[in-house]
């Protein structure tokens, strides 16, 4: 009960005061909208930056002061969040792809040595792990089990399986199998679905309680990103060049938003007016999501697969170009942009003043006032 109700605190602290005091998992909430809830700060500077040995394509998380994150060289970092200091690293045999997610006193990750890790948010101490049939490069998700006595980890997987585990040990509650492998964390939608989309070009939506599908819709084309979810519409980018917005109760596709011949491998981020994604055609497209047409477009100068967030009134995402920029929510316009000189995939995250982005160097940064 008391983690039930600090957990919520936190939620209600970050909501009433206007600023994110975490980034739990990726996305920055259960339902995976890349909303941070706050008004775009100002043009920030580079407060603090940390080197690493491999690229870092996975979002960094943050929890009780520390930032964490880990990169293709196996390395999972833990990091001061107002400093940059290092507080603790650990090795692995293979690479991390995928975000963490903290609860608690513990972090979750998955691996591509296709184990999920649970480790100890203080040290990074093993805690257990549980072994899949293939790699791990998708974020996992945490939720309240839907009858509010437990907390569980809700995960997908290379080997085609969506899974639910119990956070204390990793106790399988139930799985979902499909005929492809899947790259995108779960949606956690409403406290009772799980939303996803496979490589076998189908959009899942689960029930909850029972891991059971109670809704497919057919893509034309692999979802290998994170769907983006905000009450119960869904928005995903696929391979067919294609955005596709969905309403999760009536099961059907809303519309398809297509505009040159480049895929979007990004997460969009989605409120309440507008879905938000990059493309691989360098720009950022703001989509309407009533009618699924466009409503501004902003281009930078490289490939767009850094996965956006949602301030109240503006944009912040990466570029293969080096550069983060931060777009009017509105028009599309240029507020600001930052040049860090290193090719950025991985999505940014929020908290506490900072924006996190890591880089395919193998840079994390922190911008903020210095």
């Amino acid at each position: 009960m008391l983690d039930r109700l600090l957990f919520v605190s936190l939620l209600l602290v970050s909501v009433c005061a206007g600023e994110r005091v975490d980034w739990l998992v990726a996305r920055g909430g259960a339902g995976l909208s890349g909303q941070v809830g706050g008004a775009l700060p100002g043009k920030p500077g580079v407060r603090w930056l940390f080197k690493t040995e491999g690229a870092i394509v996975g979002e960094a998380v943050v929890g009780n002061g520390l930032v964490v994150f880990g990169n293709s060289a196996g390395f999972l970092t833990a990091l001061d969040l107002e400093t940059g200091e290092k507080r603790w690293q650990r090795e692995f045999d293979q690479s991390f792809e995928a975000a963490p997610a903290i609860h608690g006193d513990t972090i979750y990750i998955g691996c591509e040595d296709s184990l999920l890790y649970a480790l100890n948010l203080a040290d990074g101490e093993k805690k257990w792990s549980v072994e899949t049939d293939d790699k791990i490069t998708a974020g996992v998700n945490i939720t309240r089990s839907p009858d509010g006595d437990e907390w569980w980890i809700i995960m997908n997987g290379y080997d085609g399986v969506c899974r639910a585990l119990k956070t204390g040990d990793g106790e399988l509650v139930w799985k979902h199998e499909t005929e492809s492998p899947i790259n995108g964390t779960p949606a956690v939608v409403d406290g009772k679905f799980v939303v996803f989309g496979g490589c076998d070009n189908v959009l899942y939506t689960l029930d909850l309680k029972t891991g059971k599908a109670l809704k497919k819709i057919e893509g034309e084309a692999p979802i290998v990103s994170t769907v983006g979810t905000e009450g119960t519409f869904v928005a995903w980018g696929d391979h067919s060049n294609q955005v596709m917005g969905a309403d999760l109760k009536a099961g059907e596709l809303s519309w398809k938003y297509s505009d040159r011949k480049f895929p979007f491998m990004a997460a969009p981020a989605v409120d309440q007016k507008r879905i938000y994604i990059g493309g691989r055609d360098k720009k950022i497209h703001a989509i309407s999501r009533e009618t699924g047409e466009v409503v501004w477009k902003f281009k930078t100068g490289g490939r767009v697969e850094s996965s956006p967030i949602a301030f109240t009134n503006g944009l912040v995402c990466g570029s293969s170009d080096g550069r983060v920029y931060a777009l009017n929510l509105e028009t599309g316009e240029l507020v600001w942009k930052v040049d860090l000189g290193e090719s950025l995939v991985a999505a940014p995250s929020y908290a506490k003043g900072v924006i996190l982005i890591g880089s395919e160097d193998g840079t994390l940064f922190a911008l903020g006032k210095k």
